[in-house]
């Protein structure tokens, strides 16, 4: 399986909060065997949202 990780937050998107969520979650499905091809941070604004799926 197959999957991305994306962080809604826009403290993260602008730099001013480090995105912990996001590695956090790589991680627990990487130890599961799980391959996380891309990981990324989005404002939460729905047409942001909606382009990263």
């Amino acid at each position: 399986m197959r999957v991305s990780v994306v962080t809604v937050s826009d403290r993260s998107f602008r730099g001013e909060r480090e995105d912990l969520s996001g590695p956090a979650l790589r991680d627990y499905l990487r130890e599961r065997g799980v391959e996380v091809e891309a990981m990324e941070v989005v404002p939460d604004e729905e047409e942001d949202i909606v382009r990263v799926l």
